[in-house]
């Protein structure tokens, strides 16, 4: 395989069949990449913690998600129950380690795999870059 007609923004690959056609295919990882950056492109929230001043926090892709789904909740909260998610703990942990602050109240849960989970809720007034908070 060798690359051919390469561009930024979609690569392609040629390859030879068995009659010794040459066949293009687009980079199917490459595809994925470029539309999850779209839809998760990098965004500038502004933090109230408090106690100290506002300030301002860069996130994209799974972070900002977890963020957004964190704002929409209000005090409610997110669970990885209610907005599944592979690592809610990760995003959490990231998130924190911006200076986010986020409560964790744990909970029990019961169903066929009954055990516990994390409730997370925002500490802190947050509002989009640019929006009120």
């Amino acid at each position: 395989m060798g690359i051919a007609k390469a561009s930024p923004n979609r690569p392609e690959i040629t390859s030879k069949t068995a009659s010794g056609r040459n066949v293009c295919k687009r980079s199917a990882a490459h595809d994925r990449e470029n539309t999850r950056q779209k839809q998760s492109g990098q965004a500038g929230f502004i933090v109230y913690p408090a106690q100290g001043d506002p300030f301002l926090i860069n996130v994209n892709g799974r972070i900002r998600w977890a963020l957004e789904r964190l704002l929409g909740a209000g005090s409610a909260g997110c669970t990885p129950i209610s907005q599944p998610a592979p690592r809610w703990s990760h995003y959490i942990h990231q998130l924190r380690g911006m200076g986010v602050e986020i409560e964790t109240i744990h909970e029990l849960h019961g169903g066929s795999y009954p055990g516990h989970h994390g409730r997370y809720v925002l500490s802190a007034r947050i509002a989009p870059e640019g929006g009120d908070a």
